[in-house]
């Protein structure tokens, strides 16, 4: 009884020692965890829809009061942005539209797809097919990070020589190609380095979500009785990879475009 005892003890004193409680940064930031991974999407996509609403009542204002200072934030934006971007406090051409190019590209890449198909879907598909984590918890990680890096990258260029890319949220040619002579970082610029960041992101959470689903459901979870919901993220994940790659690829070459003029012979002088 007493060597029961005490080889008990040491197994639990055995555990003890490699089992250490995460810190901080192991736990809310570089997680590995779906559900905090979920909530993290959840959050910063929350974060940029507020983001984006207020750039879209900021345009909304400037239509239906035209040349009228801003309530409020007019003259603080007119400090950030400079007077020419904002005369007399009203809404400049330019500064329209950086906000209408930024509102279109926060609302569909940084709020709607992410909210709805990262935030609910890392929360909820492993705990409906009985899965411990997604299929590659690293992965899902990084998925985060880049899309974390690629809202960064976005509203850094509000605040760069030029300002934001104004080519609106379709971002096409050619007007997305005119670079702003002696400026080589302008804004079009870092909207197409945060949108190489955004799609990698999703490809990358796409790819985690089809080999979850296939791989990690748990034993009696057949197709048929998989909820509706994962099937939904699976398809969902399954037309991202159909979409994203080729978006991802115009952007790459717009930004070579951009940067290394391999389209500067087909330009007028």
């Amino acid at each position: 009884m007493g060597a029961t005892t005490h080889a008990g003890h040491q197994h639990d004193v055995h555990s003890d020692s490699h089992h250490h409680e995460l810190n901080f940064w192991q736990k809310y930031i570089f997680s590995t965890d779906h559900k905090v991974i979920g909530i993290q999407y959840g959050v910063m996509s929350l974060i940029f829809m507020l983001l984006g609403f207020c750039l879209m009542m900021m345009m909304r204002w400037s239509i239906a009061y035209p040349d009228q200072p801003i309530p409020v934030i007019g003259a603080m934006l007119q400090k950030v942005f400079g007077p020419d971007a904002l005369p007399k406090g009203g809404m400049g051409p330019d500064l329209y539209n950086a906000f209408g190019a930024m509102h279109g590209t926060i609302m569909v890449f940084l709020a709607i797809v992410p909210l709805a198909f990262a935030a609910f879907g890392n929360y909820v598909v492993p705990l409906q097919i009985g899965a411990p984590d997604m299929a590659f918890p690293r992965i899902n990680m990084a998925s985060f990070q880049c899309f974390f890096l690629g809202g960064v990258v976005m509203f850094a260029s509000f605040f760069i020589p030029g300002g934001a890319a104004k080519s609106g949220w379709t971002s096409y040619s050619p007007l997305a190609t005119l670079a702003e002579r002696g400026i080589m970082f302008n804004g079009q610029t870092f909207w197409l380095i945060g949108m190489v960041l955004l799609i990698t992101s999703s490809l990358l959470g796409a790819v985690n979500f089809i080999a979850t689903i296939i791989q990690l459901r748990a034993p009696g979870m057949t197709w048929m009785r998989m909820p509706f919901f994962c099937w939904a993220q699976f398809i969902t994940a399954f037309i991202l990879l159909l979409a994203f790659p080729p978006l991802e690829a115009a952007g790459v070459m717009q930004l070579v475009d951009n940067l290394f003029g391999t389209v500067s012979s087909c330009r007028p002088d």
